[in-house]
């Protein structure tokens, strides 16, 4: 069965989608997995770019290469309708994605949320974004509670994003979320441009879309951690070894 997972918060601008964009794409094509991302937030950042940013790239792709395929699929979704989605038997996917409104209000949200394995929640060590991780915490945990009665395997983790080293406001919120007792991960994502360059065509970890997009190893670096531990928190496959060959050829269409 497929694994779900949503990157969720109730304030804009903490880069949920970003975090979306940023791991879907090594995901599929360093570590193999067939992914699917739900985009039902309002914005539909995920879907324009792809059909606003990567089309063009795409079609030149094709030219050279006229068997050449996104590494995942996108769709823009209504939230009312995740479960038609995710219990469709005739999906395959290892991962769905789902990219959800940035609002914890209405029965929407809700049922969106408790249809995932587990929540990532972006860390950003802002004060205000502080406060609202703490309110958004509690609908979390709600769910966990109601998912532990019923014996449904339900999990929910901070990613920290946009980090910047020594800061002391980066000490503070992991004080803070672990005094929340909420599970954060180990590894995180710092504050690189080259994260809002993110496309839905080609990964960071190709080293010349990296180029393109302003990484570094520093970039390359960060993304392994945050998806190699993603893959062992949910338990996911990790076919590193059959996606090889794969990103070879990626990597040259994308020189």
């Amino acid at each position: 069965m497929s694994k779900v997972i949503s990157f969720a918060t109730q304030k804009g601008g903490s880069g949920k989608s970003t975090l979306a964009l940023v791991l879907a794409a090594p995901l599929a094509t360093e570590y193999g997995l067939r992914i699917a991302v739900l985009d039902c937030d309002y914005q539909q950042s995920i879907v324009k770019t792809r059909e606003q940013v990567d089309a063009a790239n795409f079609a030149k792709l094709r030219e050279t290469n006229p068997d050449a395929q996104y590494p995942y699929d996108v769709y823009p979704w209504q939230l009312s309708r995740i479960f038609d989605f995710i219990d469709n038997p005739e999906h395959t996917y290892d991962l769905i994605i789902i990219d959800v409104p940035g609002r914890a209000d209405g029965d929407d949200v809700f049922n969106a949320l408790t249809a995932c394995d587990a929540v990532i929640v972006p860390l950003v060590s802002d004060y205000l974004d502080r406060a609202s991780t703490a309110e958004f915490m509690t609908i979390l945990e709600a769910i966990k509670k109601a998912a532990d009665d019923a014996q449904i395997d339900f999990q929910y983790y901070g990613l920290p994003t946009k980090r910047v080293a020594g800061q002391r406001e980066e000490k503070e919120m992991d004080d803070y979320i672990d005094g929340l007792g909420l599970s954060r991960f180990n590894s995180y994502l710092g504050h690189r441009k080259a994260y809002t360059r993110a496309s839905t065509l080609y990964s960071l970890l190709n080293p010349a879309w990296a180029r393109y997009a302003g990484g570094t190893k520093d970039t390359s670096d960060e993304i392994r951690r945050v998806c190699e531990e993603l893959i062992e928190r949910l338990g996911l496959p990790d076919r590193r070894a059959t996606a090889a060959a794969s990103v070879s050829t990626a990597s040259t269409s994308a020189s």
